[in-house]
């Protein structure tokens, strides 16, 4: 057998192995009478089957041993020289590999790059400490009260008006007969209404209906429908109204406090300062964590093996891909997503799937060479939580994880990656810096995900304010996969 090395760029690496066709044979021979000494086939003894018949029956898996033997033999030869330490699997392309010819098949590599670690005391960041205000838990608290919607029965018969919740039990038919597959019981919020929505008609029919009304209403479906069998079709919806439900109005008190489980207002108002310190605190460190991978990013500079970075590409693309189609269908697609090209979103998408990448070796490294680990408790707690979000298969996705190391890896990267980021801020220049709930939405707007890019539009005089607290990098928008 011979390896030669045929290329050799940057980290990826490639071997031409090579073995005669007598090479072959001998170990494919080899194999040939260990399968013939264990097979049992009825009418001959272990080990004096003839060899037609133990070619014809076990012959292309001696072969396939016989080339794994060879293959086993070239990948312990290359890395007793190389030692390389491998980004992914090496792949095989197998050239020639048949009964009688020279097997020859070529090796891929790719490697880890050598990363040379630079000291972290140059690297200069803000730790953001919250304040939250009584201000702030009485906006919270209002928030809540507005957004906290309860449905009863009138207290008298009367007919469905704006506001109301409409049980329905319906079903429909399109125009050649066919039915619709439509839930048989339903819930319809009468206003506002989507005047776009093809059930527009039959939920304006129901003002004014009572409980017990029969009616039916003509739907027309867009040609752009998703659902294809409906596309470009009229339907008719039989309708019978089943329930009719008011909003309750709370007031913010101790009766409105026991909706969330507090026995008073003051105990919720507690509950609501607690439940924002601790996401306060989150989001601070969320916010210094980008900043330090943004510093980082741009502080590293090595070689990326060339896989990883399509595999990271892919999986970026693939959701960029179902998130336009959404904005799309639902109409919320931005404009300037909109204008850009493909050649151009693939061109900002792949300097986010390098920045994924060369950062994720880097924390890796940092981890190994540091010796920075999750204790066991650590990760059964990490397993415990995530088996909590699926109550009744709890079992289930506890042994899931148990059985698959990969997954496993993946559920755990997150939390060891945490622990590299303290690890790193330990040794940084970090500069604690006091603000309020109202400032901290303001800092980390656009630099990190949070539940306040919902809120209204920050004004100039807001954002001027700002200014200087934020060393957000400047990265394509139209994806909510960020880098």
């Amino acid at each position: 057998m011979q390896v030669a090395k045929v290329l050799s760029e940057k980290l990826k690496h490639e071997f031409k192995v090579t073995a005669l066709a007598g090479e072959l044979q001998k170990k494919y021979e080899v194999q040939l009478q260990k399968i013939g000494a264990k097979a049992r086939i009825p009418g001959f003894r272990p080990g004096k089957m003839p060899r037609e018949i133990l070619v014809k029956r076990f012959g292309a898996e001696a072969l396939e041993d016989a080339g794994n033997g060879i293959l086993r033999e070239a990948f312990a030869e290359i890395y007793k020289e190389h030692k390389f330490r491998n980004a992914i699997d090496p792949a095989v392309n197998v050239v020639t590999f048949e009964e009688g010819k020279d097997f020859e098949c070529l090796i891929v590599f790719e490697t880890l790059p050598d990363i040379d670690v630079k000291g972290f005391n140059d690297i200069s960041l803000d730790s953001l400490v919250v304040t939250i205000s009584d201000q702030d838990v009485e906006q919270r608290l209002k928030k809540m009260h507005d957004e906290h919607v309860k449905y009863a029965k009138p207290s008298e018969e009367r007919a469905a008006q704006k506001g109301d919740l409409v049980g329905v039990k319906w079903s429909g038919t399109l125009e050649d007969g066919k039915g619709i597959e439509l839930p048989e019981i339903y819930q319809i919020l009468l206003g506002p209404e989507r005047e776009d929505s093809p059930f527009a008609p039959i939920v304006k029919a129901l003002y004014g209906k009572k409980v017990g009304e029969n009616f039916e209403g003509k739907v027309q479906f867009p040609k752009e429908e998703k659902v294809a069998e409906l596309a470009g079709k009229k339907a008719v919806v039989k309708v019978e109204v089943q329930k009719i439900e008011e909003p309750v109005t709370f007031q913010l008190d101790n009766t409105f406090a026991k909706e969330f489980e507090a026995e008073t207002l003051e105990d919720l108002r507690k509950t609501v300062r607690s439940s924002i310190e601790h996401e306060g605190k989150k989001v601070a460190h969320l916010y210094t964590k980008r900043n330090l991978l943004d510093a980082l990013d741009a502080q590293y500079t090595f070689d990326l093996p060339p896989t990883m970075v399509e595999n990271e590409f892919k999986a970026i693309w693939d959701q960029l891909q179902r998130e336009l189609t959404e904005a799309r269908a639902n109409g919320e697609l931005d404009e300037e997503d909109e204008e850009k090209s493909e050649t151009e979103l693939r061109a900002d998408y792949e300097i986010i799937a390098k920045r994924r990448v060369r950062l994720g070796l880097l924390i890796s490294h940092l981890a190994d060479s540091n010796k920075i680990k999750l204790s066991d408790e650590e990760v059964r707690m990490a397993v415990f939580q995530e088996a909590m979000r699926y109550p009744s298969q709890m079992d289930d996705v506890i042994k899931y994880y148990v059985n698959n190391n990969q997954a496993l890896r993946n559920l755990v990267a997150p939390l060891l990656e945490d622990k590299v980021v303290d690890f790193i801020l330990s040794k940084s220049n970090v500069t604690e810096r006091n603000v309020d709930f109202s400032t901290l939405k303001k800092v980390v707007r656009g630099v990190i995900p949070t539940p306040y890019d919902e809120d209204e539009e920050i004004s100039d005089e807001d954002q001027k304010a700002s200014k200087g607290a934020s060393s957000k990098e400047k990265k394509p928008k139209p994806a909510k996969a960020k880098g």
